[in-house]
């Protein structure tokens, strides 16, 4: 029996076989503390790390000494939204903006704040998964002092105008943070000279392995001042106390420096897979895609297929292909994802919304064989209900 076809690589990608190699001969090799410099081993191993974050600055056109690293983009939104509320509470700047869209990560420090006093806006999306530049705009006050929009939605793929809304945020006055996590594979980031004061990564969403990602802020003007919300040893400049992961570490620098060498023909080629499933799925099936599909991330679908609810199809196809509705199962229900209620609202199209996601592995006979078992498996369900 054949191995699932992989599609929900926006939940997780599969570690580089390069990267792995990397990641096994750092454990095996490498065992030192990188903070004990004393020695010999530990300063081997501190020189792991640092040309991991040589390799992750080239890449993202950053200082190394702007990059912390942290155990994923989760920890990465927390340290850059609850460590930049205290200055800006000095400040008088509490106002905080974020849109209804965001990860869970980002939407819960937002929420957590605005019980602590702050005064935050959500902004909403239209029907292609955009916010508006110009509520944005109507939005910033002389008291805000945070914005915080991703780069691309972990569900539809959609890419919001960060750069944009960064101009937007810096001519304000206020700090602006994007969690990059989803877009890192596939959307080339100048930090150098971008409006962007903070920015999430994580590993596992580009080829890395889990449980290691970093955060950028900025030491430029306007340079961010973060306080630490992980308190012990003081590692990495104080801001993220505990040993540093050295293999993880220098898996993510690896699977930064193979983004730069394949972001173009990763782009190019899972791009053309990507329209290749969707035209199939829309002719066979009447599919609607959800989201705006001139600003999508080249891997990523969602699609609704009238009267055909998600996890019955994924009940169907469990043996033969790995995808995610986007609903999050709860113990004792199932909720419809918040993204696609804000972009339609709870309508059937939010409800019975799914996630196709596909990567490096994907192939073009991997296509033809997931339109066929859609096919094959949409049509028993449909005949079921009208039965």
């Amino acid at each position: 029996m054949s191995a699932p076809i992989y599609l929900d690589h926006n939940a997780s990608t599969p570690i580089d076989p390069e990267v792995l190699e990397t990641v096994i001969r750092v454990s095996r090799d490498v065992y030192a503390n990188p903070s004990s410099v004393e020695h010999s081993q530990g300063s081997g191993a501190a020189r792991v790390v640092d040309t991991a974050r040589a390799q992750i600055a080239g890449h993202l056109n950053c200082k190394e000494t702007e990059l912390v690293f942290t155990a994923g983009s989760t920890e990465a939104n927390n340290l850059a939204i609850l460590g930049a509320f205290p200055r800006l509470k000095e400040a008088g700047r509490t106002h905080l903006i974020t849109s209804k869209i965001e990860h869970p990560s980002v939407l819960a420090c937002f929420d957590h704040l605005e019980s602590q006093g702050a005064r935050v806006t959500r902004l909403g999306v239209d029907e292609g998964g955009q916010i508006s530049l110009d509520e944005l705009a109507l939005s910033l006050t002389d008291e805000t002092g945070f914005l915080s929009i991703m780069a691309a939605n972990n569900e539809t793929g959609v890419l919001q105008p960060i750069l944009e809304a960064g101009q937007l945020a810096e001519e304000a006055g206020a700090l602006f943070h994007t969690d990059f996590s989803q877009a890192s594979a596939f959307v080339p980031l100048d930090l150098k000279n971008a409006p962007i004061h903070l920015a999430s990564f994580s590993g596992h969403k580009a080829y890395g392995p889990k449980g290691v990602g970093a955060l950028y802020r900025s030491i430029r003007k306007p340079r961010v001042n973060l306080a630490p919300v992980m308190f012990g040893g003081g590692q990495e400049k104080g801001l993220r106390a505990g040993t540093l992961n050295t293999p993880g570490i220098a898996g993510l620098g690896h699977a930064f420096e193979l983004i730069s060498k394949n972001i173009d023909h990763d782009r190019d080629r899972i791009g053309a897979l990507r329209d290749q499933l969707e035209i199939e799925l829309k002719e066979t099936l009447a599919a609607q895609v959800n989201g705006n599909t001139a600003a999508r991330l080249p891997n990523t679908m969602s699609l609704t297929i009238d009267g055909v609810v998600p996890q019955a199809l994924m009940q169907k196809l469990r043996n033969d292909v790995c995808f995610s509705a986007s609903s999050a199962c709860a113990t004792e229900h199932v909720e419809t994802s918040h993204v696609l209620l804000a972009m339609f609202g709870d309508t059937p199209r939010a409800r019975n919304a799914f996630r196709l996601g596909l990567g490096r592995q994907t192939s073009k006979k991997d296509i033809s064989k997931v339109i066929r078992l859609f096919l094959q498996a949409s049509s028993e369900l449909l005949l079921l209900k009208t039965a």
